[in-house]
């Protein structure tokens, strides 16, 4: 399909912006003061605006870790069903929020449907968030957090050899990200999810930024703040592990397969598009989707009861998203 051309959003999410329009988008106000108050409403809108998917089982756990300690949640797919010799394929997810915003909550409702329909084990990380802890805070964490899973894998009741990392916006940065690191250290990871991930830091000034970066959810100038906030020394913007995009071939090219999925109202199109392309030129097995009516962030209206007419329209997004994750972990792949 052609990138250059602008989309429309679904009547359904229109009607989400035009309500953001309308009311401010509390994104395009973030200041290094107010960002902590943004989190927290979006802790109180989860609260009491999700309820809660039906699952198999949901657990609290804390990885050690220097100085600090990592939440995580984990999901069951409905039945505990077992596969193989008795362990599930496993799906370690990165929440996304500009490496700002987000948590296990806000995301509890995605990562049900995640685990729901793809069979997995689900796990949710909540990695230290910027401005507090700029890069590379996350990219630790989420380091830290997929090691972890892999060594404790037999008393999680999960397949090492079918271990993926999955992630959203700034999430599935971090996904590709780790995976990156896991490859270089010799951890075999099956498979990874990037649903319209942040990939090139160094530029607001793709088509798709001219196209979509205004008058959306994410717009231009938040971009630009969470980078400011993540990234705070414009020399690290290029680096490998802030933007992938940018990394050297032999870096990318023993990635394991994935999908990177790109909404067509999204100025962050662009470069996921480009990612998925540049891993595909170097041999590595993935499966670009783009979803010309979505916007950039749609997939955390899913579950939601503030607008019910766009979580029904992202509902069977999410479920044939965890279907071919599904499908790839039963398969085994691995890079």
């Amino acid at each position: 399909m052609d990138s250059t051309r602008p989309y429309r959003p679904a009547p359904e999410l229109q009607r989400v912006l035009d309500d953001i329009r309308r009311l401010g988008n509390p994104l395009d106000q973030m200041t290094r003061n107010s960002v902590a108050d943004l989190w927290g409403l979006r802790e109180v809108l989860a609260a009491n605006r999700l309820s809660r998917i039906p699952v198999g089982g949901v657990r609290d756990v804390c990885i050690p870790a220097r100085n600090r300690q990592i939440p995580v949640r984990m999901y069951l797919p409905p039945g505990r069903e077992l596969a193989r010799d008795g362990r599930l394929p496993a799906l370690v997810y990165y929440h996304g929020g500009g490496w700002t915003l987000g948590s296990i909550a806000t995301y509890d409702s995605l990562c049900r449907g995640l685990a729901r329909d793809s069979g997995a084990l689900v796990v949710s990380i909540d990695y230290r968030l910027a401005p507090e802890h700029p890069f590379p805070a996350a990219v630790d964490d989420a380091h830290l957090a997929l090691w972890w899973v892999a060594r404790n894998a037999d008393d999680l009741g999960a397949d090492a050899r079918r271990l993926a990392v999955g992630g959203d916006s700034a999430g599935g940065n971090l996904a590709t990200v780790v995976a990156m690191r896991a490859a270089k250290e010799g951890l075999p990871v099956a498979f990874q999810l990037l649903l319209y991930p942040a990939t090139d830091l160094t530029r607001t000034d793709r088509l798709s930024h001219g196209h979509y970066g205004r008058d959306h959810l994410l717009t231009t100038w938040a971009i630009e703040a969470f980078r400011g906030f993540y990234v705070p020394d414009p020399r690290d913007w290029r680096r490998p592990e802030v933007s992938p995009l940018l990394a050297a071939d032999d870096d990318l090219r023993w990635l394991p397969p994935g999908l990177v999925m790109t909404a067509g109202c999204d100025p962050l199109r662009d470069e996921g598009e480009a990612y998925a392309h540049r891993l595909a030129s170097l041999g590595v097995p993935v499966e670009y989707q783009l979803e010309p009516e979505l916007t950039h962030g749609c997939l955390n209206l899913f579950n939601g009861a503030l607008f019910p007419d766009a979580a029904r329209r992202v509902e069977p997004v999410v479920a044939a998203l965890a279907a071919f994750v599904g499908r790839a972990l039963e398969r085994g792949c691995s890079g």
